[in-house]
């Protein structure tokens, strides 16, 4: 085989498939030096990378043109590569084909054969033209027309002079497509050694007197990309010759990846004696994960280092940015982000109520965390009084995790017989006395990943609509394998409407654990506001104080009060002893009775997951 080297230009750390054709580069390392591992840069021996600026992917393709040997040399960028499935050979004159010139993909760390991007057939394609490069797409306008559209027209105009002045014999063809609707962009093709030599010695000189013939001042940031904007006519005007002298051309349309960021692995930040803390949140939730944090940095216990990791796949980075400020100027505290997109990609998680996809994310800790030994998992909607450290040094040898007793489903268990054939005969909990709450978790990470595995997890998820959805499926695998926390470490929250409370389902469970959920309000370690009503939708609900106190130091807490006034923010809440229902799109408000419902749609009862069922998708 010959030496094939095609390269990805990047700007960011990405994700490029393996693949030994393809070689990662990094583009205007002159500008920042932020290295990029296993990467290649553009700022090592003859080389132009300070004037990435203008020259965007180019200044790659100038380092490998001075600094590299190959058979063949081809460019990439990190979310678009060509499709090699079907093969377009082009002779003559420029022209459009019945193909779409591109397709989008959601990810680039799938099995990328059903793009024929695999090494031997790359190679088999590659090595039968001397050319191969992108389809044309078809404009309403021609080439000159559309740049000067999207671009300054005095740029093109300058460029064609210099054209004509330095290569006359090549007037022609630039007249000739610049008149043409079928337009190459993207600065992407793979050529024989001597036809990418010959076009580097053409281009480059043209780009230079450019250069030294404009004034940049005022350009904006997008008009000092110009000449890599110019380079996508310039390529085409050159390919246009090429291909009237005969010589071996194909086009293929290239493959658009939406999620190209890298496989995350997150490592530790300290050493072994550290807190590490797992939560997950999506951006509408954001606000109330900062609180979260900010209270556990408030306790967090003197000469005690935190490494704290967020699981998400939409949080913005601005978001990201303000949380993580969290820890500024505290080198003890450390807060990373982890996606976890590419994973739960193509999976249909069942979510109902007021649960959310993100309940799931805990699941792929197993994974994305495979050098810690323990974490400690907390949900978002919560609030830290102590150093939650104490928790983290609980032993969970021998055990999956340490877990607080849920008292509400066990009061549930002892009194309603649907939720007694519920945990008995759909679920088949051998032990339901021992149903623990899921939003405190010490996971015992050696123990976990050597007895189970996330697709375990996720198979038993899709296999039935589970009413706690996760945490169902935590207790099934777990039983038996919990130590159990005292209730402080777990506390929640009381909810109260029309005449019932949490409280009153509580209290039926054994006397022992009623006992001490009791002492546990009084000085709770973790308050917990499990559930529809949050102090955000239900101002006064059961300990909304110690959240507000939180909140009002928060620099999320403006958006909270105006995402909860303006009625963006959940969709129940409860106003003079009745349940507020937000009815979507409509956003139009309803008041229930819950009294009166309960006495015609029981709880647990089967019209009433009927008439759920039917509502779910309105509110």
């Amino acid at each position: 085989m010959p030496d094939i080297r095609i390269f990805v230009s990047c700007h960011k750390e990405s994700h490029v498939p393996e693949n030994r054709l393809l070689y990662k580069i990094r583009l205007g390392a002159d500008r920042d030096g932020m290295p990029l591992p296993d990467t290649l840069r553009d700022n090592t021996g003859d080389n132009i990378s300070g004037k990435n600026r203008s020259y965007c992917e180019l200044t790659a393709q100038y380092w490998v043109w001075k600094n590299v040997e190959a058979d063949y040399y081809g460019f990439f960028h990190y979310r678009r590569y060509l499709n090699f499935i079907k093969e377009y050979p082009a002779a003559g004159k420029v022209k459009g084909h019945k193909a779409a010139p591109y397709i989008f993909c959601e990810s680039n760390k799938r099995d990328l054969s059903v793009f024929g991007l695999e090494e031997d057939g790359m190679a088999a394609l590659i090595e039968k033209y001397d050319i191969v490069t992108v389809l044309p797409e078809r404009s309403s306008s021609t080439a000159y027309e559309q740049y000067c559209q999207f671009h300054k027209k005095s740029d093109i105009d300058r460029m064609l002079e210099i054209l004509k002045k330095k290569y006359p014999e090549a007037a022609e063809a630039a007249k000739e497509y610049m008149a043409s609707k079928n337009l190459y962009f993207m600065n992407m093709y793979i050529m024989g050694k001597p036809f990418f030599t010959q076009y580097m010695e053409w281009l480059f000189p043209l780009l230079e007197e450019f250069e030294a013939e404009t004034d940049f001042t005022g350009y904006s940031e997008q008009e000092y990309r110009v000449c890599a904007y110019l380079a996508e006519r310039l390529f085409a005007i050159w390919y246009t010759i090429r291909k009237k002298t005969g010589i071996r051309c194909c086009e293929l349309p290239y493959v658009f990846f939406d999620d190209t960021e890298p496989e995350t692995v997150m490592k530790p930040v300290f050493r072994e004696d550290s807190v590490n803390l797992v939560a997950a949140s999506d951006e509408a939730f954001s606000p109330y994960l900062a609180i979260m944090l900010q209270s556990v940095l408030v306790h967090a216990g003197k000469g005690r280092c935190y490494d704290i990791v967020i699981l998400h796949s939409e949080l913005t980075p601005d978001t990201q940015k303000k949380v993580a400020a969290l820890a500024a100027g505290k080198p003890e505290i450390s807060i990373r982000f982890c996606s976890v997109r590419d994973k739960i990609r193509g999976i249909d998680f069942p979510v109902h109520h007021h649960f959310s996809k993100e309940t799931f994310y805990r699941y792929f800790i197993l994974d994305v965390m495979a050098d810690y030994k323990k974490v400690l998992y907390l949900d978002a909607d919560m609030i830290a009084t102590h150093d939650v450290g104490e928790l983290f040094d609980a032993d969970v040898g021998g055990y999956y995790a340490a877990a607080v007793k849920d008292m509400d489903v066990i009061g549930a268990y002892k009194a309603e017989r649907d939720t007694e054939r519920y945990l008995e005969k759909q679920l088949g909990l051998d032990r339901p006395l021992e149903y623990f709450q899921a939003g405190v978790l010490l996971l015992n990470l050696e123990l976990l990943r050597r007895e189970l595995s996330v697709g375990k997890l996720v198979e038993k998820t899709l296999e039935y609509k589970w009413r706690m959805v996760d945490q169902d499926v935590l207790n099934l695998f777990f039983q038996g394998r919990v130590k159990f926390l005292e209730q402080r470490y777990n506390v929640l929250m009381n909810w109260k409407y029309a005449g019932h409370s949490r409280e009153e389902r509580m209290s039926r469970a054994p006397a022992e654990l009623w006992e001490e959920y009791k002492r546990a309000r009084k000085e709770p370690y973790l308050i917990h506001y499990a559930g529809a009503w949050k102090p955000w939708n239900t101002p006064d609900c059961d300990y909304a104080g110690e959240f507000w106190r939180e909140a009002r130091k928060s620099p999320f807490y403006e958006r909270i009060l105006y995402e909860n006034l303006s009625g963006r923010s959940g969709n129940t809440a409860c106003e003079d002893g009745r349940r507020v229902f937000v009815l979507r799109p409509t956003k139009i408000k309803i008041k229930v009775d819950m009294k009166k419902l309960n006495r015609f749609l029981p709880v647990g009862s089967r019209r009433r997951r009927f008439v759920r069922t039917i509502c779910r998708g309105f509110l």
